[in-house]
């Protein structure tokens, strides 16, 4: 009898249709453009299947994001995607030991302590980095964003037919990159004790600073420069378009060194930034900054990371998110080249669906 049920069984599954595999997919839309990054996992391996990026025209991002929709090559069944700049914060708190439920009722009866929103403006989220047994504390990340922002990018993916699954922030889905991944070509060969990280994700209007101690979030702050301040210095210095300046700032040729001199006062604004936050960082926490990472589509002028280095006299590099990742010979990797700079977000995203 159970053989007959066993063949009966497998007869019938000939005929039912196999279950469709499913891809994670992160969806990054900025001031400029939108960013998509389409994963499928395999045991603890991570490929890249497919990724997009589309420039928002006139300001329609609806149209962005149909067209890097379009792209994908194996169904969704979830969407992560995230908000960023003015109107959200992220803080690093020491609280008393307490349940990650406790904590999160904590949060919405208090949240005004810690954000200076109204707290019925404002969606709020918390994750415990560790815990000190023996001070009986543990260390905090809590998130705020304003409730518009959040409720505009949900109708924005909503009016492209695809629903978001989560709504997060821009830096913490870039330190997820790292804290499930990893380095990659940049892991340290010895691994040193506390190794603190700064990841600077340099935008078109915001670049955003995260400090990471052994690969855990402890600092993070919005600096108010971007590709766009460079485009428009081009543009001024060298009295040129906007237009021109942009295509001078991806391709300067044997304009470099002009390109760069006409940056240098955007450059330096984002300098002294960066050095009163990696100050801060040391004076407070007490601990030195080891490696300063570039990413996002501005990190991709050149000599900004030589600049960097020289003035903060810290280690400067260019960080290739998906140098991580196995990647589908679909994904064309030769066109993507130094454009992978600009998917860390998109990235971190997708890989929130594996967390």
């Amino acid at each position: 009898m159970h053989k007959l049920l066993e063949q009966y069984f497998g007869t019938i599954r000939k005929f039912l249709p196999s279950e469709q595999k499913t891809s994670a997919v992160g969806l990054d839309i900025g001031t400029g453009e939108c960013k998509l990054i389409e994963l499928t996992k395999s045991e603890s391996a991570y490929e890249l299947v497919n990724w997009a990026i589309e420039p928002i025209k006139n300001g329609d991002a609806n149209a962005a994001i149909k067209q890097v929709l379009s792209c994908l090559t194996v169904p969704c069944k979830s969407l992560y995607s995230s908000v960023f700049g003015k109107g959200t914060l992220i803080r690093y708190i020491d609280m008393p030991q307490m349940s990650i439920d406790d904590l999160k009722s904590s949060f919405d009866i208090e949240a005004d302590k810690y954000f200076p929103f109204a707290q019925d403006q404002i969606y709020t989220d918390c994750y415990i980095l560790d815990v000190k047994q023996k001070e009986k504390m543990m260390s905090v990340m809590a998130a705020a964003a304003k409730k518009e922002l959040v409720d505009r990018r949900v109708k924005l993916l909503n009016d492209a037919g695809m629903p978001a699954e989560f709504i997060g922030l821009n830096p913490i889905a870039l330190a997820n990159v790292l804290n499930v991944l990893g380095l990659g070509d940049e892991e340290p060969k010895e691994t040193k004790e506390d190794l603190t990280i700064a990841l600077l994700d340099m935008g078109e209007s915001v670049s955003s600073l995260t400090i990471l101690v052994n690969k855990l979030p402890r600092f993070t702050r919005d600096i108010f420069v971007g590709g766009q301040d460079f485009t428009k210095s081009i543009s001024n210095g060298l009295g040129i378009s906007f237009q021109d300046a942009e295509k001078l700032k991806c391709d300067p040729q044997n304009q470099l060194e002009k390109v760069i001199s006409a940056c240098d006062t955007a450059i330096m604004n984002m300098t002294q930034e960066l050095r009163l936050s990696m100050d801060y960082f040391a004076t407070e926490k007490n601990h030195e900054i080891d490696l300063l990472l570039l990413t996002g589509g501005a990190s991709m002028l050149q000599g900004i990371a030589e600049g960097f280095e020289k003035t903060l006299e810290v280690k400067v590099k260019k960080w290739d998110p998906v140098g991580a990742l196995k990647v589908a010979p679909e994904a064309s990797p030769e066109e993507m080249g130094n454009k992978s700079l600009k998917l860390g977000v998109a990235l971190g995203l997708a890989l929130y669906q594996y967390d």
